[in-house]
């Protein structure tokens, strides 16, 4: 018997998060609540993402985060692993 496929399929969101972070783009964050909060992300992990912006450091929990835009598309970054 064959052993099982062992690679495990990319998280769409660690490619992206770590994508933004590594081109330095500057995103907007809409969150739960409606607000809007604009900067580079500087770090992230399951449950938080570190955000710079103009200098000073926020802690954003994911769970409150209803998406990420970026200022351009972004088409190809599942190419940039």
């Amino acid at each position: 018997m064959p052993a099982p496929d062992t690679k495990a399929q990319p998280n769409i969101q660690d490619v992206f998060l770590n994508y933004v972070r590594r081109e330095k783009l500057t995103i907007s964050i809409r969150m739960m609540d409606g607000s809007e909060l604009e900067g580079r992300i500087k770090n992230f992990d399951r449950f938080a993402l570190i955000l710079d912006q103009g200098g000073v450091d926020h802690l954003i929990f994911k769970h409150a985060v209803a998406a990420i835009k970026t200022p351009k598309s972004v088409s190809n970054y599942f190419s940039h692993q």
